[in-house]
């Protein structure tokens, strides 16, 4: 349990998305210690279909939906991508001195309500065994974070200035997170982004991701 980045008034609770459904008495104590924690306010990380369903039947409302998309071959889209533009922009490691600045692009890509802040993207990388922290642009105007767990892989956060975008920024980042996947023998990789964000959808489904039918969740709970 942790406050919202920014939003201190805000409780993030985080359902672990490898344990069983919880139960309605599940959701109401942890709501209840929510509330004893003094936020007025409680949302959640985003969640598949049967865990949702429990939420909304214990008053939770619907705050955003994501799609989810995976690609099964890294290797084969990280080939194409190469024969189509054998170039691409740099890359770099992410210094500890720099994490204010890519807290600062991700609040414009994202806007205060969903941007991280330095604590944020630091249980961002955490959330996974192995991660990969990256940024693009001079000046820095882009970051990638991605994580491995055996041979899944995942996009856990791709930001690029508003200002800075279409530029190839992202398509580099996403491609540098497939190449170190690559060399760690990961077979799958997951990414989801909001359901109207085009731009974000365009540039997966063109690297070759693949939408999975079922929509992700986050969910939100006004306390009195």
């Amino acid at each position: 349990m942790q406050p919202w980045p920014f939003q201190p008034h805000i409780a993030h609770l985080i359902v672990n998305h490898q344990q069983p459904v919880p139960s309605l008495a599940d959701i109401q104590h942890w709501t209840g210690r929510v509330q004893d924690l003094g936020y007025s306010v409680v949302r959640t990380n985003a969640l598949s279909r049967g865990t949702s369903r429990q939420m909304e039947c214990a008053g939770y409302t619907v705050l955003q939906e994501l799609v989810l998309l995976e690609l099964n071959s890294p290797r084969s889209a990280l080939n194409d991508a190469h024969a189509s533009t054998p170039e691409r922009l740099a890359t770099h490691h992410v210094e500890p001195e720099q994490i204010p600045d890519i807290s600062t692009i991700d609040v414009d890509a994202f806007s205060g309500e969903w941007g991280l802040s330095g604590s944020a993207i630091a249980d961002v990388c955490a959330a996974t065994p192995r991660h990969r922290l990256r940024c693009a642009g001079e000046p820095l105007a882009a970051f990638a974070i991605s994580g491995r767990d055996g041979r899944q892989g995942f996009l856990q956060r791709l930001s690029v200035s508003p200002a800075r975008q279409r530029q190839g920024l992202g398509r580099a980042l996403v491609l540098d997170s497939l190449e170190w996947m690559t060399r760690w023998r990961v077979q799958r990789v997951l990414v989801n982004t909001a359901f109207d964000n085009h731009a974000a959808l365009a540039l997966y489904q063109g690297l070759g991701f693949r939408r999975i039918g079922e929509r992700l969740r986050v969910h939100e709970r006004t306390l009195s």
